[in-house]
């Protein structure tokens, strides 16, 4: 499990950049920040690693991507991270 904690209202993270092995089943858990929801979109044109393309992380909680799946390309996914007042856009690199 690859822990990523939003740091700020503005989707700012921890981990700009979370490498996540394909076939050691790893997972990414985003956590919120100050209590805060966001909301995680894989909507850059490589898509989602995971099988959703975008996932809800709850006030004062959070949310895990699951496994990526099979068909995941080895190579950097870009996301979005929205908070309550702005976005950001990290990486997810999918490894072996």
């Amino acid at each position: 499990m690859k822990d990523v904690r939003i740091t700020s209202d503005v989707g700012d993270v921890d981990q700009p950049s979370v490498s996540v092995s394909r076939s050691g089943g790893e997972e990414v858990t985003w956590h919120s920040y100050a209590g805060k929801a966001a909301t995680i979109k894989f909507n850059s044109a490589a898509g989602s690693p995971f099988l959703k393309p975008e996932f809800d992380v709850p006030a004062g909680g959070s949310v895990s991507s699951g496994p990526a799946v099979s068909g995941a390309s080895r190579k950097p996914y870009k996301y979005t991270v929205v908070g309550p007042d702005g976005e950001n856009d990290p990486v997810v690199i999918i490894d072996n």
